[in-house]
């Protein structure tokens, strides 16, 4: 399915800390006729009763990439989802579901938002955003403090275990793909 030619469908992606999520709302607020903020963190796969270190975020695989597909090709369909809502202090799904309705303009934002050749070729317009690692980190340490009640030893821990190393595998090649 390809967008309507009157819809915007904006990717976002870059490292964790980036400030993908604050252009998203920025950009939401000034697209005419309104934009759903699409956020691909909504979709991790549920890992509730997986070892804490265990659970790698950072991967593609972390993602229910099937779910993502079928609700970004309802939204563009004019249909309204329910979309998952993620806690992160469980690693798990929560059981009540966030209704989105559909607007004229759909942004995706997230790590991998240009990963998936799916997803891209939804995309009318797609940006990476860079940001060095220490400032990245520096602002997920704030981030997950503030919001997940982790301490900067194990923000600092997973970042250099899992979440640098992945960006630099799987997130970094994908700004070849930004227009």
């Amino acid at each position: 399915m390809q967008p309507s030619s009157r819809a915007c469908i904006v990717g976002i992606a870059g490292p964790s800390g980036s400030g993908k999520t604050t252009i998203a709302s920025l950009l939401a607020e000034r697209l005419p006729g309104g934009a759903v903020v699409f956020p691909l963190d909504a979709y991790y796969i549920d890992q509730r009763g997986v070892p804490d270190d265990d659970i790698n975020v950072d991967v593609p695989e972390a993602f229910d990439q099937v779910l993502i597909l079928d609700q970004l090709r309802a939204l563009l369909a004019g249909v309204p989802i329910q979309q998952p809502i993620y806690n992160y202090a469980t690693h798990s799904r929560a059981p009540v579901r966030r209704n989105v309705q559909p607007l004229p303009n759909v942004i995706i934002e997230g790590i991998y938002a240009l990963y998936w050749p799916e997803v891209r070729k939804l995309l009318t317009t797609s940006v990476f955003l860079s940001l060095d690692h220490p400032d990245c980190l520096e602002r997920r340490i704030d981030r997950d403090a503030r919001e997940r009640g982790r301490s900067r030893t194990t923000v600092v821990y997973q970042y250099e275990r899992r979440v640098r190393p992945m960006y630099d595998l799987h997130i970094h090649p994908t700004r070849q793909h930004a227009t």
